[in-house]
C-alpha cells in the first residue's frame, strides 16, 4: 500500500487575528494589530534573518505562501523579488481561472506540483523531489530522518510539508532536531513536537499527521547531490 492512501489533499486554513483556525480549534481571540491590513505582512523572527510572510486573515493562501516562503529561504529573496513571485503565482491562477478556488479552498497536491513547475520554475527552484510519493507509506521516524538528513544545515534548502489533523495545513519546514521540526510559517506557528506527530492516524496525544506524499524537498542543487 503506498501512502497515497493515507491522505487528503490540505490547504484550506485560515489565519485569524487570535491565530490559526483549523478544524480542532474552530475558536479564536481577536487581537487589534494594524500589520493585518497589509497586503504582505510578516511572522515573527527566523533564523535565516529573514521573516516568513504571512497569509490573510480570511483566505485559504497556506499553500502559495509556503511556495514563497520555501523560495525565500532557499533564495534569501528581497521583499521585491518576493512580491515578483506573489504577483506572477496570482496571473497565473487568475489565467487558469483557478484563483477564486484557491483564495477560499486553498491548493490541493497537484496544484502545487503544476506552480512549482510553471510558474517558479527551475531558474527559482532548481531541484523539486516528492521522495515518499509513490512508496510505502513510512512510519514517524523514517521520515523524520529522511527531513533531517536534507536539512543538515547546507545552505539554500527547505521543505514544503503537508499536515492534517490539528491544523489542516501546507507549512515550510527551516530545521529539524531530534525532538523538534521548527517552521518558517505563514499562520504563525513557530514548531512541531515530534512527540505530538505521526504519519498516520491522528490520537489523543499525536494531533498532527504530517503527509509524507505531500512532502517537498526544495533546492537549486542538482537531483541527488544531497547523496553524494
Amino acid at each position: 500500500m503506498t501512502n497515497e492512501l493515507f491522505f487528503h489533499d490540505v490547504g484550506n486554513c485560515k489565519v485569524f487575528p487570535g491565530g490559526l483556525m483549523s478544524r480542532a480549534d474552530s475558536s479564536f481571540q481577536p487581537r487589534r494589530d494594524s500589520e493585518y491590513n497589509c497586503p504582505m505582512t510578516y511572522a515573527s523572527r527566523h533564523s535565516t534573518g529573514l521573516l516568513p510572510f504571512q497569509q490573510g486573515g480570511l483566505d485559504s493562501l497556506c499553500g502559495l505562501y509556503s511556495i514563497i516562503n520555501a523560495e525565500r529561504i532557499i533564495n534569501r529573496s528581497s521583499d521585491d523579488e518576493t512580491q515578483q513571485l506573489f504577483d506572477d503565482l496570482v496571473h497565473f491562477l487568475s489565467r487558469r481561472r483557478l484563483l477564486s478556488k484557491v483564495l477560499i479552498g486553498g491548493i490541493i497536491h497537484t496544484q502545487m506540483l503544476m506552480i512549482l513547475d510553471k510558474v517558479v520554475g527551475k531558474q527559482r527552484i532548481s531541484s523539486v523531489e516528492i521522495p515518499w510519493r509513490g512508496v510505502p507509506n513510512p512510519d514517524l521516524t523514517t521520515f523524520w530522518n529522511s527531513m533531517q538528513a536534507f536539512l543538515d544545515g547546507t545552505p539554500g534548502r527547505a521543505i514544503i510539508l503537508g499536515l492534517q489533523g490539528f491544523h489542516d495545513h501546507w507549512t515550510v519546514i527551516e530545521a529539524v532536531t531530534d525532538k523538534t521540526i521548527i517552521l518558517y510559517d505563514s499562520a504563525l506557528i513557530k514548531r512541531l513536537a515530534r512527540s505530538r506527530c505521526t504519519t498516520t492516524h491522528t490520537t489523543n496525544t499525536r494531533k498532527h499527521q504530517l503527509l509524507p506524499a505531500q512532502t517537498y524537498f526544495l533546492s537549486n542543487e542538482p537531483k541527488g547531490a544531497e547523496n553524494e
